[in-house]
């Protein structure tokens, strides 16, 4: 069991996406006899994962961070940096060392891990070199005749990524700028949409500023937005007018959407979740999918809970992604669509989502 009686030379904090390329990471570097933490086998199950990460990380004389357009935004990955960065706030202990797997808008990156000097894997003809580099900053010393690691591949789709509040801020955009995009997108999304069902700028720019963590970008590297989801926490009674089908997009307003960042249960409503049509491809919505669960992750370790979910389906493919995640209909909305209802619970237990999860639900 990990703990202070227990020593590392690394402790490897990476995203899901990266979890193949690391285990080649990990079994590399136990071949050269050091101490590795890695979550997938050095948590023992039933042990309480928070306690564990923080225990091994004190225990670590390194923390590698595998840096990659997901992991930016991981609050597991997070939350591990600024425990070892809280060590050594300066970076003269050398404690942790980010190893650059794909190529990320440094603007994604936070200040105090950019200042640092990154082992670049993304340059085929350079990642050789700045690989054993890396190696010997370990202690390693010459590795002439190592065996290397296959090397992180990145495809088309990949080059997309997830944005959050942090990114829009640091394009200088503001929260009117950003519903213009969005309003624009859902017409381009959703066929028949009109503006009694969509709203207006002023009415979801406060929304989406004032809630953070009710939504997430997905964007090319040239910072075009070209699909997201959305939900709101609503009131009781406001939750109960979505779940009978009496409740429209266009009448959701700051005033009916509940404090989220206080500990508690809350239902949510489904705004959107939806993507271009020439972006529909699998690894697209993974791509989303797999923010929403690590914002929901991330918001229950802080105790806040995510009970029961509503959901509009407005389109055919959007009755089949609420079948798909083992949502029943409940009732035909009054205006247009079909009512969706589950638990987040539910949800998560479902096969088709335990792909997403490399963490328990606290």
């Amino acid at each position: 069991m990990p703990g202070l009686e227990t020593r590392y030379d690394v402790f490897l904090s990476h995203n899901r996406r990266q979890k193949n390329w690391v285990r080649h990471l990990v079994a590399l570097l136990r071949e050269q006899g050091l101490r590795v933490f890695f979550d997938e086998d050095s948590i023992s199950p039933g042990e309480d994962t928070v306690t564990a990460l923080e225990s091994a990380i004190e225990a670590s004389e390194s923390l590698v961070l595998v840096l990659s357009r997901s992991s930016v935004f991981s609050k597991w990955v997070a939350f591990e940096t600024t425990l070892r960065l809280y060590e050594d706030p300066t970076g003269t202990l050398r404690r942790l060392i980010p190893i650059l797997v794909e190529p990320v808008d440094r603007t994604l990156i936070r200040l105090s891990v950019r200042r640092l000097d990154a082992v670049d894997l993304t340059d085929p003809r350079t990642r050789e070199r700045e690989f054993l580099h890396f190696l010997s900053s370990l202690g390693l010393g010459s590795q002439s005749n190592l065996r290397l690691p296959p090397w992180p591949e990145v495809s088309g789709v990949e080059e997309l990524h997830v944005a959050d509040l942090r990114s829009v801020t640091d394009w200088g955009m503001s929260g009117e700028q950003l519903l213009d995009r969005l309003i624009d997108l859902d017409y381009q999304m959703f066929a028949g949409l009109t503006p009694e069902q969509e709203g207006h700028t002023a009415q979801w720019a406060p929304v989406f500023m004032d809630h953070p963590d009710t939504w997430r970008l997905l964007i090319t590297p040239t910072n075009e937005i070209v699909g997201y989801w959305h939900f709101v926490p609503l009131f009781d009674e406001d939750f109960d007018l979505a779940v009978r089908g009496l409740l429209h997009d266009s009448e959701i307003t700051p005033d009916r959407i509940r404090l989220f960042e206080l500990p508690g249960r809350y239902p949510i409503y489904f705004v959107s979740f939806g993507l271009l049509p020439r972006y529909r491809r699998t690894k697209a919505y993974k791509l989303l999918l797999e923010s929403l669960f690590d914002v929901v992750r991330g918001l229950a370790a802080d105790g806040i809970v995510i009970d029961q979910v509503c959901a509009n389906a407005f389109t055919p493919s959007g009755e089949a992604m609420c079948k798909t995640f083992g949502m029943s209909s409940v009732v035909q909305h009054s205006d247009k669509g079909k009512v969706f209802l589950s638990t987040m619970s539910e949800i998560l237990a479902k096969d088709v989502c335990r792909q997403f999860s490399n963490a328990p639900m606290p």
